[in-house]
């Protein structure tokens, strides 16, 4: 009777592991739309809860639109990427005790040299798999490649050098070092966890280029920018890779964004004469 017992204990022990770790894979599966859909809903909600806050001022006479809008904008652009970075990391910690680690972000040590090398040549390997996969896009999709992001600023309202400063700290430094901790650090980090490089790669670079498919209510879809920030982010995924920190991935997208912000408000007539060349070529 005794061994009987111990057996159908033993038995009963393997049931309950099998079923544990059949309920933990179905949970972990989960996680491919749970934590790119909590990364965006937080940004979502912090930027209505940030708007609301300013309507509500401006109601009881804080003259929050007398200020200058290219300031207000820098403003609420570092105020909205500070609070979702602390909303994402922080509201699962102390809901649901799940700790996001210095490690997990992929900062928890110095860039180093080799990383700083590094760094134009991942550029150069994103502007080759960028032009791939638009060609690819523009031949089965017949998509407008011509459509451009939108922007927080325009040549409209930078008319001084402070005003110029202010919009290069925000879209080349600011938007980059916040995206690639929201990405390539948390969700990437979070993602790797559990998955393998590739599932990995490809939900990470899929949120991220859905991230900046929607413009606005009165806006067409930015599907050129979609495919864009996803071939970005196949890039520095590999690096977030292969270095395991986000350095490489920050270096990339200041790059990226520092050369679109010479193009579009320091020199744009390179633009313009090549569009000119286009139909030529």
């Amino acid at each position: 009777m005794s061994g009987n017992s111990s057996r159908l204990v033993k038995n009963r022990k393997k049931f309950l592991e099998k079923v544990n770790k059949a309920l933990e894979g179905r949970y972990k599966w989960w996680l491919l739309l749970a934590l790119p859909a909590w990364v965006y809903a937080a940004f979502i909600a912090v930027q209505y809860a940030v708007g609301l806050l300013a309507t509500f001022l401006n109601s009881i006479g804080v003259p929050l639109s007398s200020l200058n809008v290219v300031i207000f904008n820098t403003a609420l652009s570092f105020i909205v990427y500070i609070l979702t970075l602390l909303v994402v990391i922080l509201v699962p910690l102390y809901v649901m005790k799940r700790k996001t680690t210095l490690r997990l972000l992929g900062v928890d040590d110095w860039p180093t040299f080799l990383e700083i090398l590094i760094s134009p040549l991942a550029y150069v390997a994103y502007f080759l798999v960028t032009s791939v996969l638009v060609a690819i896009a523009v031949a089965l999709f017949s998509l407008d490649m011509t459509q451009t992001q939108t922007l927080p600023f325009n040549q409209m309202m930078l008319g001084t050098q402070w005003q110029f400063l202010l919009a290069f700290i925000t879209m080349v430094v600011l938007a980059p070092i916040a995206e690639e901790l929201l990405f390539r650090g948390y969700l990437y980090g979070k993602l790797r966890k559990s998955f393998s490089i590739w599932l990995s790669v490809l939900v990470t670079s899929a949120a991220f280029g859905l991230a900046h498919l929607w413009a606005g209510t009165d806006k067409p879809l930015q599907w050129s920018v979609a495919v864009d920030t996803f071939s970005l982010s196949l890039v520095m995924c590999a690096a977030r890779e292969y270095t395991g920190a986000v350095w490489v991935p920050m270096m990339v997208h200041i790059i990226k964004n520092g050369i679109a912000f010479y193009l579009l408000f320091i020199n744009p007539d390179v633009i313009r004469q090549i569009n000119a060349l286009l139909p030529l070529m």
